[in-house]
């Protein structure tokens, strides 16, 4: 089987405005910058639940972010632009000095996979 389910538990929402946006790159060029795959996701509780399904054998990084105020935009603030707006990524690596590595994020899907992405 080449084809493999992706499946993405979303946990610590501090409220159940806007919407969860999901990206899933499998390039390190185009990570942070576009998807392959992507979602918009309402929020009904402090966890969100997706997939992703007929990914290829492949190494992926995922990247979310809670669009509080729906406008399709990560805000940011501040004179190094750290956002305002909760986001996390796949393994949850450290991002106190900037964005991770795809890396750093990067997930072999070769079975289907449930990972868990916390925000921050």
């Amino acid at each position: 089987k080449n084809k493999h389910s992706l499946n993405i538990t979303v946990t610590n929402f501090k409220n159940t405005k806007g919407s969860l946006r999901v990206c899933i790159t499998d390039q390190k060029n185009n990570f942070l910058k576009e998807c392959l795959f992507s979602q918009i996701v309402s929020i009904e509780n402090d966890t969100v639940s997706l997939s992703f399904e007929n990914l290829k054998n492949g190494t992926y990084a995922v990247s979310v972010y809670h669009d509080e105020n729906n406008n399709g935009i990560l805000e940011t603030s501040g004179i190094f632009g750290f956002p305002s707006e909760p986001f996390g990524f796949s393994k949850n690596p450290s991002v106190r000095f900037g964005p991770p590595s795809f890396k750093k994020s990067a997930v072999i899907v070769n079975i289907d996979k449930n990972i868990t992405i916390k925000l921050n």
